[in-house]
């Protein structure tokens, strides 16, 4: 995967890394936010966690 993680904060740029070591970047580094967004949508914290897998995975055109 190709991440760019979407939290404004956040500098994290990555290609070709599995996506439990993004897990593990959000989890150390988001938490915090990642709480905050799972009250305040009321949704679990782990659909927080795949929604922002999936918003910040990059897909590069390889024309």
């Amino acid at each position: 995967m190709n991440i760019n993680c979407i939290f404004s904060s956040c500098d994290f740029k990555q290609n070709n890394i599995e996506e439990k070591e993004f897990l593990k970047h959000l989890n150390e580094q988001h938490s915090d936010e990642i709480l905050k967004i799972s009250k305040k949508e009321n949704i679990s914290i782990k659909a927080v966690e795949m929604i922002s897998i999936s918003n910040s995975t990059v897909f590069i055109n390889s024309n």
